[in-house]
């Protein structure tokens, strides 16, 4: 058994299955907790086969417990295989095993991200039967899923069911409908769900605040936008860098470049570091405005603030200088490339050849590699 112990602890799984397997063939009850732990690793690393193993062991020779079964069908779950989840489920009720909700949610969970939606609700069904109570998450794994299936109204009936059952919802289940209504277009709705959540127990946070600013600003709503912000700030919901990289970004699409390179200076004074998401939009728009300097200014500034740019944001400023006539500060830039662990891919060689192509540089389109 300590054999068993210390292979366990140390992650090497083959090596406890053989002490396991021998031990049981000595006659000895296996330990519940070790398979369990066992049942994990061996799932974590899919073998799904030993992992398998490891519990007819445990049926055979032993007496599992709910976490045993629960790490079973979570195994399966994640590896989409639902049906043998679901044979599982069904052996553990055979062996007097009421299921908890953990069990119920791993299931109900799967079933949502392989979009069976209907499945789900009758994992939902059988567990009412089975006396057990549907918790926050489960109801907000349902409201997730049936947004996207069913959409907001339906979403909505699962809200007023959860709330008849004395369920209050937190802000990840509120997030996602404030998410499902602004994906339906219904962003004064959101704004007003948004605007009530005090008074149901709820203060709205920065992510709840970032959606509908996201939806306020995508339809071209600047002056509810900066409202916005400024509630943010009344509330005492400082703004984060998504916050920041949703100005930076519809500013520049809206063609507002100068007001998003000042979004960005403030965002850098209140001590936030931008990212690929902050910057990409401004490379991209001063690229197509033709302020190549800036554009190139400004991933200088990224590279010496330790944010690398990505191929994307070089690609886009290849085909501006391109564009542009400058092919060959343009090869300059394609040749640093992989020195700058950032290889040129199929766009980069593209952009490239197509340039000093249509230059009338031919031999070096035809050299390039």
């Amino acid at each position: 058994m300590k054999l068993l112990n210390r292979s366990c602890k140390a992650g090497k799984f083959n090596e406890s299955l053989y002490f396991l397997e021998c031990l049981v063939n000595k006659g000895y009850s296996p330990d519940v907790i070790l398979c369990t732990k066992l049942i994990k690793g061996f799932f974590n690393f899919k073998n799904i086969e030993k992992a398998s193993r490891v519990m007819e062991i445990l049926e055979s020779h032993a007496e599992p417990d709910v976490f045993a079964y629960n790490a079973v069908i979570s195994g399966f779950c994640k590896v989409n295989r639902i049906e043998a989840a679901t044979q599982v489920l069904n052996r553990m009720k055979a062996r007097g095993f009421l299921p908890d909700i953990v069990t119920f949610n791993i299931m109900i969970g799967s079933l949502c991200n392989r979009r069976k939606l209907g499945l789900a609700l009758k994992v939902l069904d059988q567990l009412l039967q089975d006396n057990c109570m549907p918790t926050v998450i489960t109801y907000t794994i349902l409201i997730e899923a049936t947004i996207v299936e069913g959409g907001i109204n339906e979403a909505m009936k699962l809200l007023e069911e959860m709330l008849a059952r004395g369920l209050l919802p937190d802000m990840y289940t509120y997030n996602a409908i404030i998410r499902g209504m602004c994906k339906e277009g219904m962003v004064e709705r959101a704004a007003e769900l948004i605007r009530s959540l005090t008074s149901k127990g709820c203060e709205p946070d920065v992510i709840s605040y970032n959606i509908l600013l996201r939806a306020f600003l995508n339809q071209g709503k600047w002056d509810e936008g900066e409202k916005l912000v400024a509630e943010m700030f009344s509330r005492g919901c400082e703004p984060n860098k998504v916050t920041y990289s949703i100005l930076i970004s519809s500013l520049c699409r809206f063609g507002r470049i100068d007001e998003a390179i000042s979004v960005l200076k403030v965002m850098i004074e209140k001590g936030l570091t931008p990212d690929t998401y902050s910057y990409d939009p401004l490379i991209s728009a001063l690229c197509k405005e033709g302020r190549l300097d800036l554009a190139i200014g400004i991933m200088d500034y990224m590279i010496s603030n330790g944010c690398l740019p990505d191929i994307v944001n070089y690609n886009t400023i290849l085909a501006a200088l391109c564009k542009n006539g400058n092919a060959n500060q343009a090869l300059e830039i394609f040749n640093k490339l992989r020195g700058m662990g950032c290889p040129p891919n199929v766009s980069s060689y593209n952009t490239m050849i197509s340039a000093l192509w249509s230059c009338g540089d031919r031999s070096r389109a035809l050299e390039m590699d």
